[in-house]
């Protein structure tokens, strides 16, 4: 009798414990499907958008340990409740995680299972950082209009720009007259109301079915936060914007074009969107970027979903340092920009800016709409006066370059690396060692930069044509160098 001898092999694929932190410090966090503060991770294979919960350590950290086959996943953390995969809570798909750690099309996380346990973390929410810097920057009300009493609004605060820029319209075929009439302005019971109407209207020679109101600020910054309260209007081919631009911009009719300070051309400028919305798509807000890298397409920009837009006051809310533009609504946010090289075609941002308010009508308004408005509570701008955590002093090489180009005869551009974040001031001097104009007063952070010079000085008049010195402080570090302006 013959034995056969049958062999089975059964492999044991063992599931890996992994254990999922992120550090949330520096987030709001929000309601999630129980209704109270939640964090989630979520990817395809695990739970899909809804995710799995995460536990509050109570020190700013949450975390998970779930158990994982053997493999890939792709996953991001998610801050309150969406069911959507490209809502407003998540990190990647609107442009919140900054570094070389999202994975794919879609801006993902990547953690390779094997058989050992494994923790994911400690990662900050929305970067590749092993953890938050957790500092808080501390903001000082420099200013604002609340909108008080009635009639129409502070002409010492906003200006009326109502100059057709091209002749016979405006620009993205925009289909209205901007007027300066209380019809189309006002303040009223505590608000501003910005009011769109249908109606014939003739002026500058040309005859329009349409009004509404484009305020500029007499008011230009750099760098701190904006706050606007405001209930967006309704219909069809309305598009509110609450925005800014840089203060050279040469637009005829603009306030600042006015004053002498019209030397850029868009998108040089720089524009940035802290508001937009249509009324085509009733309950989406956007917040965007325009820079000479970035313009056609509006490829840098993000947004959120709210159910309210246009029923009740929300807060619009943009937040802009050296290093980043972080753009919310009611604390929520839905778009981080933070180039990883800043130079002027990506970042034109370190300049003074104005704020913008306005509706225009795009050609596909409806045949039924009559007027609307958009109705703002106030504009609050704020300084950064501080920062909670402790600036390192600098160590390293700093490098100052040569401007160029040199000699120039509009504008030229100032290079410079430091090693770590670090106040910094930039100057321009006459060989004399007057102060021409100061460029730049606050925090960079380490790496390359460039802050460009158009040749003017401090009361927005181009200087004379000669030999001009360009400083910087850093610390205690100090360097100058040369540099040739001619006319």
């Amino acid at each position: 009798m013959r034995y056969s001898c049958i062999f089975l092999f059964i492999t044991i694929i063992k599931a890996a414990q992994v254990t999922f932190i992120v550090d949330m410090s520096e987030e709001t966090v929000v309601a999630g499907q129980g209704n109270y503060p939640a964090v989630y991770v979520s990817g395809v294979n695990l739970n899909g958008p809804s995710g799995l919960e995460m536990t509050d350590n109570g020190d700013g950290t949450w975390e998970l340990t779930t158990e994982l086959e053997p493999g890939d996943y792709t996953y991001k953390f998610r801050n309150g409740y969406y069911d959507y995969w490209d809502g407003p809570g998540w990190e990647g798909d609107n442009g919140l995680i900054v570094g070389n750690c999202a994975f794919g099309n879609y801006f993902d996380r990547l953690v390779s299972v094997e058989y050992s346990n494994l923790v994911e973390g400690i990662f900050c929410f929305g970067s590749c950082d092993d953890t938050c810097e957790g500092g808080s920057i501390d903001y000082t009300l420099i200013w604002n209009d609340e909108f008080n009493g009635n009639g129409a609004i502070d002409s010492s605060k906003w200006f009326h720009q109502t100059q057709l820029p091209n002749g016979y319209s405006w620009y993205n075929n925009e289909i209205q007259h901007y007027t300066d009439r209380v019809d189309n302005s006002h303040v009223s019971d505590g608000t501003l109301k910005i009011v769109a109407k249908k109606e014939t209207y003739t002026d500058q020679g040309q005859t329009k079915e349409y009004t509404s109101a484009r305020l500029n600020s007499k008011y230009a910054f750099t760098y701190g936060k904006v706050e606007v309260r405001a209930k967006l209007p309704e219909g069809i081919g309305t598009w509110p914007a609450i925005w800014m631009l840089g203060q050279n911009i040469n637009e005829p009719g603009a306030y600042w074009q006015t004053q002498g300070y019209g030397t850029t051309s868009w998108p040089y400028c720089g524009e940035i969107d802290i508001m937009e919305h249509w009324g085509g798509n009733q309950n989406y807000v956007q917040s965007a970027l325009h820079t000479p890298s970035s313009f056609g397409g509006t490829i840098n920009h993000g947004g959120q979903y709210i159910s309210n837009a246009t029923t009740q006051f929300n807060i619009y809310a943009l937040e802009w340092t050296p290093e980043q533009m972080v753009f919310s609504v009611n604390n929520n946010v839905h778009y981080t920009y933070n180039p990883e090289t800043q130079n002027s075609d990506t970042w034109p941002f370190d300049l003074p800016q104005y704020l913008l308010m306005n509706i225009a009508i795009e050609q596909s308004v409806e045949s039924s709409f009559y007027a609307t408005e958009m109705e703002i509570d106030y504009v609050r701008v704020y300084e950064a006066s501080a920062l909670s955590n402790e600036i390192e002093p600098i160590s390293g090489s700093f490098t100052l370059n040569q401007n160029y180009p040199n000699p120039f005869n509009s504008s030229t551009n100032i290079f410079f690396s430091i090693p770590n974040r670090n106040h910094l001031k930039l100057y321009i001097y006459d060989v004399n060692g007057s102060k021409i104009i100061e460029l730049f007063n606050n925090y960079k952070s380490a790496g390359t930069h460039s802050i460009g010079w158009d040749g003017k000085n401090e009361r927005g008049v181009k200087v004379s044509a000669g030999i001009y010195l360009y400083s910087i402080d850093v610390g205690e570090f100090s360097q100058t160098k040369k540099m040739i302006f001619l006319k």
